[in-house]
């Protein structure tokens, strides 16, 4: 039978008939706070159910803050404490927490360890507080009346499932924001490594961080304008874009695996000596392989750094290295970072020429539309050239 089969069913009383409603009531509490992701939606929970569950004319969820009691929420016929904080020692609720179990007072007036004062000016005249976590408590659950009177057992009991199921959620919101914490922590030292790594070639490539943090950002502006002109979807979504600005720092990491007199060269390079620095493509992906087969497995964002590393010296027109890729057969991340390498070599000073205007760099990519580079992402380069000038300014180093 369902519960509300079971609630329409005569054979019932009416006693019985409320017992399956409240227990029907507390589930459905119970999986909300479940659900809970902050401290917020617990007290959001408790407050939008529990008074009427406990048949209490009020509620309040107390926090634990050291010493203090922190009144956080409240439901109830008239205004009680929230926002207010009182020590521990000096107030039910502390007392509750401070003993691990449950205050059932009929009177609080007939109570010495309630603060008079600070009841007189409110309704209540019994009480139950509940500790929350009772092993280690963290919080209170306070019900309230606005006479003296003996709460039931039914009443205290509800309150206590109450406490439980809220303690259970403040302990998956901890562990959650633990979780994040750590996360979020490995998301920080990643991007360090990467940044650190990137700069190392950049160093031995008489190139600086500015060059890193500058094709990031000439990346993500290129492919954030070209997921506005509704180009290359749904390839080209969010989640993309990000790995691409998070890889784009390891684009050139094989140039770890080139001598010193190729890198630093100050000329042009020998036909002999370019083949070896076009093998940096080659080097940079297999890097990035071997960390692949070291963690046992690949991830979407070492996928997107290894395609960058060896395709980004591809061109449209397939005379491009290492591979002659054709067209689209140039994974999207490579398309987009030739417009960001070569715009920034063209308006950087290199050991081997001097840079040129940012107005002079935009007409050679321009030309370079449809043999170089992707005629789609130039069109749209074009369009936000002046954003390019910008991050350049931005990420330049004056001396």
């Amino acid at each position: 039978m369902t519960q509300s089969a079971a609630l329409a069913s005569p054979a019932l009383g009416k006693d019985e008939q409320i017992e399956i409603a409240a227990a029907s009531d507390l589930e459905g509490l119970t999986m909300r706070l479940a659900k809970a992701r902050g401290v917020e939606e617990i007290l959001r929970v408790v407050r939008g159910g529990a008074r009427r569950l406990v048949g209490a004319d009020g509620i309040s969820f107390v926090l634990r803050e050291g010493d203090k009691c922190f009144y956080a929420d409240e439901d109830a016929i008239g205004p009680l404490w929230k926002g207010q904080r009182f020590p521990l020692e000096r107030c039910i609720s502390g007392w509750a927490m401070l003993h691990g179990e449950a205050v059932v007072v009929e009177d609080v007036y007939a109570d010495e360890r309630i603060p008079h004062a600070s009841y007189r000016p409110t309704f209540v005249q019994s009480l139950v507080m509940v500790p929350v976590h009772a092993d280690d408590p963290v919080a209170a659950i306070g019900a309230y009346w606005a006479r003296p009177h003996k709460p039931s057992d039914e009443s205290v009991e509800m309150l206590k499932r109450i406490a439980n199921s809220a303690a259970v959620a403040m302990t998956n919101v901890a562990l959650f924001s633990s979780l994040n914490a750590a996360r979020e922590e490995a998301v920080r030292a990643k991007d360090a490594l990467i940044l650190a790594m990137a700069a190392l070639a950049d160093t031995r490539d008489n190139e600086t961080g500015d060059h890193i943090r500058r094709t990031q950002h000439y990346v993500r502006a290129l492919a954030e304008a070209a997921r506005r002109h509704g180009l290359y979807q749904p390839q080209l979504d969010t989640e993309l874009i990000e790995l691409m600005y998070k890889s784009a720092p390891l684009h050139d990491i094989g140039k770890v695996g080139i001598s010193d007199a190729i890198l630093r060269k100050p000329g042009r390079l020998d036909a002999e000596e370019f083949a070896i620095m076009r093998t940096h493509a080659r080097l940079g992906r297999d890097a990035i392989a071997n960390a692949e087969r070291y963690f046992g497995g690949t991830t979407s964002f070492l996928t997107i750094a290894k395609e960058m590393a060896y395709s980004h010296h591809e061109r449209w027109d397939g005379t491009g290295y290492p591979e002659g890729l054709i067209g689209d057969a140039i994974p999207l991340c490579g398309r987009i970072m030739a417009i960001a390498d070569v715009y920034d070599a063209l308006v950087s000073d290199r050991v081997y020429k001097a840079a040129i205007p940012h107005a002079e760099a935009v007409r050679v990519i321009a030309s370079e539309r449809g043999r170089h580079f992707d005629p789609a992402l130039v069109d749209v380069f074009l369009e936000i050239a002046p954003v390019f000038q910008e991050i350049n300014s931005q990420f330049s180093n004056p001396a």
